[in-house]
C-alpha cells in the first residue's frame, strides 16, 4: 500500500511465488502529465532502468517507471478513488479496481469538546506545496480577528507557512508534532476544517472533520466530490472570494451529517480487502 515499498513487495512476491496486490495511493498529475516512463527490466530479484536522455516524467523518473514496472506485472492492482483509476490508466496503461479505503473510523468521533475561542479555522496535511495550505492563512487574514488559524503536519514548507502567518497578522499555531490524539482533539475543537488541497488521491482530513461534527470547507476536486458529497462546502481552486464565502457559512452551519461515511469505515474497508483477496487466495 505504499510506492516506496512496492519494490520490496515485488521482490517478495516474486521469492515466495505468491500473488502481489497494489494498492496504489495517487498518481500526482504534475509528477506524471508530460514525458513517459523509463525502460525497466527485471534482473532476478532487481529492476533495472534504462534512463531517457530525453523524455521522460519530469519528477521521480525512476520511482513511477519501476512502479509502472510492477503494476502491469501485479495479479491486481487497486485504487481508492474514481480519479486514480483514471490516471493510472491514462499515464501508465494499467487497469486497477477501486477499492476505497477508509478514515480511522475508531478515533475520529464526536465528543463534548468546548470549540475553540475566537474559531479556529484547522488544516491538517503534510506541509507541501500542492496542500495550499496557503489558501487557509489568505481566507483568515480576510476574517481578521473572528477566527484563528491551527496548522497541524510536517514537511519542508513549515517555515515559509509560519512567515506568512506573520507577514498577514494572522493568529496562526504550526504544529509540526501533533500526536493521533491531538490531531483528534484539534477535529473537535476547530469550528472549521478548512481542507484546500489542489490533488488528493483519496483526501483524509475532510473525512476526519465530518466523522467528529466539525464544518468542513473543501477544495472542489474530484476525490473530495467523490467521498465528501453534500456533507461539506465547496470552493474553486484560487478563488479567494468563493472560500471566504464558504468558510463564512460554514463559521455559521450547522453540524455536518455524517451518514456519507458509512462506507468509509475501518470494517466496511476491512470486507472490502477481505472480499477482494479472497478471490486470490
Amino acid at each position: 500500500m505504499s510506492g516506496t515499498t512496492a519494490q520490496s513487495a515485488w521482490q517478495y512476491s516474486r521469492t515466495c511465488g505468491c500473488p502481489l496486490v497494489l494498492f496504489i495511493w495517487d498518481l500526482p498529475p504534475a509528477a506524471t502529465s508530460s514525458g513517459s516512463y523509463d525502460p525497466v527490466w527485471a534482473m532476478g530479484r532487481s529492476l533495472i532502468r534504462i534512463p531517457r536522455l530525453r523524455g521522460g516524467f519530469a519528477r521521480r523518473a525512476g520511482y513511477y517507471s519501476k512502479l509502472r514496472y510492477i503494476a502491469r506485472g501485479a495479479a491486481e492492482v487497486w485504487a481508492p478513488s474514481s480519479m486514480t483509476v483514471e490516471l493510472l490508466q491514462s499515464r501508465f496503461g494499467v487497469y486497477s479496481r477501486q477499492v476505497p479505503y477508509c478514515y480511522d473510523s475508531a478515533r475520529f468521533m464526536p465528543a463534548n469538546t468546548a470549540r475553540d475561542l475566537p474559531p479556529t479555522l484547522l488544516t491538517v496535511g503534510r506541509f507541501k506545496r500542492h496542500k495550499n495550505q496557503e489558501a487557509t492563512l489568505r481566507v483568515a487574514h480576510r476574517l481578521g480577528d473572528d477566527v484563528q488559524v491551527q496548522l497541524i503536519g510536517m514537511g519542508p514548507q513549515a517555515e515559509s507557512l509560519e512567515q506568512m502567518a506573520r507577514s498577514l497578522g494572522v493568529k496562526c499555531r504550526v504544529d509540526t508534532g501533533a500526536t493521533d490524539f491531538a490531531v483528534v482533539d484539534a477535529c473537535r475543537r476547530a469550528r472549521v476544517a478548512v481542507c484546500p488541497s489542489r490533488f488528493e488521491g483519496f483526501g483524509l482530513a475532510p473525512l476526519e472533520a465530518i466523522a467528529c461534527g466539525t464544518p468542513v470547507v473543501a477544495s472542489d476536486i474530484p476525490p473530495h466530490r467523490e467521498f465528501v458529497g453534500t456533507a461539506a462546502r465547496f470552493f474553486p481552486l484560487d478563488d479567494d472570494d468563493g472560500l471566504e464565502a464558504a468558510v463564512r457559512g460554514a463559521l455559521n452551519g450547522e453540524t455536518p451529517d455524517p451518514s456519507g461515511l458509512e462506507s468509509l469505515t475501518i470494517p466496511a474497508a476491512a470486507e472490502r480487502f477481505r472480499s477482494g483477496l479472497r478471490a486470490l487466495l
